[in-house]
């Protein structure tokens, strides 16, 4: 199979080779679109199952807390398991948890079923790319084929939002879910068809038990923080939470020094630049997640817009923030990294505090204004951030960094989500007054956030410049 699959360095590609493009990019575009398509339905979510304010948000937060974990872990597991098995039972996972998620009848039900989504998304967009690599080979198909790889990241997140607004409009919100479902089976049956990849069983069990530990305790660690901004909030279990991470830690650390191979080498945390990358892209993840949020309850709830409308002006960030990841990477090669990060996340602060200082009710044109500008900071910022973190990392290291900066923006994320929610529900219940009473402070809250990643720029980050890859948040 392998060798049928090296004639892809020839410009054109076979049928084989089209049919494992189409399946691992259509399981790309699932992954990419699920980090949206949910915003647009979280105002039915949450009549239908009748969630507060404070709970809804974890419909985000789970899922980006597990994904965020798994990163870490999935390439271990792909060495022991090999990335086209692991690449299935992903397909698998996040096809079962859809089904699940769609037939939800309690919010809790619904919570859980996303943790296993993100489980699921985690592995697929870990093996996905390596696996259509090996697929066409090198070449000038190859070539376009990244490109269009490219390309699905990049607006994944566009798709997600256009999509799931026309969907929970036309036929519900739990068709946000079902539609991955037909995606999942196809690429399942075709899976088959992708080349074995020879990393199957060069791992260790040992080593993949040190990953599950350091999973656990940052799963501990971000569930506790999040938690900590809901009301009513009890010591006691976060207290047994952070007591059980920090017995994972001390696990990690007694099977790393027993390992010959480090899931995380200590030196790739030394440089100062790529622990301020990781800070600005947790910034970024806090922000932009938190915004998302905010509009989405404030413009299908106080402004009446429907799902489809409301993906529509969202469009707005995602796009913004791809152009601006894009102009923010050409900028880096003549400026440098800190240029980059601290204009981009003060372009996004300044917009979000304009947002916040605005007098009367806020109305879709003062969305359409500001949003674009925020998206634009956000994505220049994020994309100097991701190159401050794989920066000069060593090839034994670079699947461990890319992990570690996929995780610190998808926990970032769900940070911002659960701060701008405790605002939210904080003033309304201080004031019971409509949400656009509470929503200035919120949008004051995800400036300060941006103003987080800004000071990790400025003292972190240095002037490098160096040319790098197209990238897309």
């Amino acid at each position: 199979m392998v060798e049928n699959f090296s004639g892809a360095s020839a410009a054109r590609l076979g049928a084989r080779q089209w049919l494992a493009l189409g399946a691992l990019g259509a399981s790309f575009l699932v992954v990419a679109a699920d980090s949206t398509i949910v915003y647009t339905a979280i105002p039915s979510i949450q009549r239908t199952l009748d969630l507060s304010t404070g709970t809804v948000q974890w419909l985000m937060s789970a899922f980006l807390i597990s994904f965020g974990g798994v990163l870490l872990l999935s390439g271990r597991l792909a060495e022991l398991f090999g990335r086209r098995r692991l690449f299935t039972i992903g397909l698998a996972l996040m096809t079962a948890a859809s089904l699940l998620s769609a037939a939800a009848w309690a919010g809790e039900v619904l919570i859980g079923a996303r943790v296993l989504q993100g489980i699921g998304a985690a592995l697929i967009a870990t093996t996905a790319l390596p696996l259509l690599a090996i697929a066409l080979g090198p070449g000038p198909a190859r070539a376009r084929a990244l490109g269009l790889w490219t390309l699905i990241g990049a607006f994944g997140g566009t798709a997600g939002l256009l999509l799931g607004g026309l969907l929970t409009d036309t036929l519900g919100w739990r068709w946000v879910f079902l539609v991955n479902v037909p995606v999942g089976i196809v690429a399942a049956l075709l899976a088959p068809i992708l080349p074995p990849d020879r990393c199957g069983g060069s791992g260790h069990p040992l080593e993949v038990a040190s990953g599950v530990s350091l999973v656990g305790a940052l799963t501990l660690i971000g569930w506790t923080v999040v938690a900590a901004f809901a009301p009513g909030r009890s010591t006691g279990p976060a207290l047994l939470r952070l007591a059980a991470a920090a017995v994972l830690l001390l696990l990690f650390l007694v099977i790393e020094a027993r390992t010959g191979r480090r899931l995380v080498r200590p030196g790739l945390l030394r440089s100062r630049t790529r622990l301020g990358g990781l800070v600005v892209l947790f910034a970024a993840g806090t922000l932009i997640d938190g915004v998302l949020l905010l509009v989405t309850l404030y413009g299908q709830g106080a402004l009446g817009l429907s799902a489809a409308r409301f993906g529509a002006l969202m469009v707005t960030l995602t796009l913004s923030s791809v152009v601006g990841s894009y102009v923010g990477q050409a900028v880096v090669v003549r400026h440098g990294l800190r240029l980059v990060a601290l204009t981009g996340m003060s372009v996004a602060g300044a917009g979000l505090l304009a947002l916040a200082m605005v007098n009367g009710p806020l109305d879709t044109a003062d969305f359409l204004s500001v949003l674009p500008v925020v998206g634009a900071g956000a994505g220049a910022a994020f994309v100097a951030a991701q190159i401050a973190v794989t920066l000069g990392a060593a090839d034994a290291d670079s699947a461990a960094a890319s992990g570690l900066s996929d995780a610190s923006f998808s926990l970032g994320g769900a940070l911002g989500l659960a701060a701008v929610s405790a605002v939210l529900v904080a003033n309304q219940a201080a004031l019971p007054v409509p949400m656009g009473a509470a929503l200035p402070m919120a949008f004051a809250v995800t400036a300060g956030l941006a103003a987080v990643g800004l000071v990790a720029a400025l003292l972190m980050l240095g002037q490098q410049r160096t040319p790098v890859p197209s990238q897309g948040t």
